[in-house]
């Protein structure tokens, strides 16, 4: 019978292995990140990620699974989400008795250097990328300003933008748009039958999208 300091080891192995399984996808990644900087909702992670809402969701029942993140709720009822605990995973190499085991064979000190080279590459990179992200979130705020300023007759504040935003990645149920958007199916009806009378909506069997570009002008 294993003894409890077995058993408690072999959960901690099993709870490492889950979560490095977990961080084994870079969108999993790039959300805990963007959740480090500060608390968002669905519709925001989707938008500043560049992925559908509903990719967006499942990443986020995963990671609320392992408990690393949590939400709480706003005013309106809409979930931000954060990050829950930070992660600090380290591996410890255990040094082997004969010394002679560790000596790097022949061959092997070129092709580490050229590991690390490719490494310090993509640690490069990803600096690029960041600034250049961080370029394209202000021309995320500037395009979100000028869509509130195009759409003044249609958009009344962000609740609508974030229906809109859900809507742009394709049809979508009732049930749908309240987890991207936080919002309670009664707000939703609400907003949908305005925008609807707008043309700027339309529902058929049960899903709602997006109306065409002239729907307005034959109305």
């Amino acid at each position: 019978m294993p003894s409890p300091t077995t058993t408690r080891t072999l959960l901690e192995h099993a709870e490492i292995a889950r979560i490095l399984d977990l961080l084994g996808n870079r969108n999993r990644r790039r959300i805990l990140d963007l959740l480090r900087d500060k608390p968002c909702y669905v519709t925001e992670i989707a938008n500043r990620l560049v992925l559908s809402p509903k990719v967006v969701i499942e990443h986020l029942a995963l990671l609320e699974r392992e408990e690393l993140i949590g939400f709480s709720l706003d005013e309106r009822r809409r979930k931000y989400y954060f990050l829950y605990r930070e992660l600090d995973v380290s591996i410890a190499v255990r040094a082997m008795a004969d010394a002679r085991a560790c000596q790097v064979p022949p061959g092997r000190s070129a092709m580490l250097a050229q590991r690390l080279g490719q490494l310090r590459g993509l640690i490069e990179t990803r600096e690029q990328l960041i600034e250049h992200l961080d370029g394209v979130d202000r021309e995320i705020d500037h395009a979100l300003t000028d869509l509130i300023k195009c759409g003044e007759r249609v958009i009344e504040n962000e609740n609508d933008v974030d229906i809109l935003l859900a809507l742009s990645a394709g049809a979508q149920a009732l049930g749908d748009l309240s987890g991207m958007t936080g919002l309670t199916a009664e707000e939703l009806n609400g907003r949908l039958a305005r925008l609807e009378r707008l043309g700027v909506v339309r529902a058929e069997r049960n899903m709602y999208c997006l109306s065409g570009a002239d729907a307005e002008q034959h109305r």
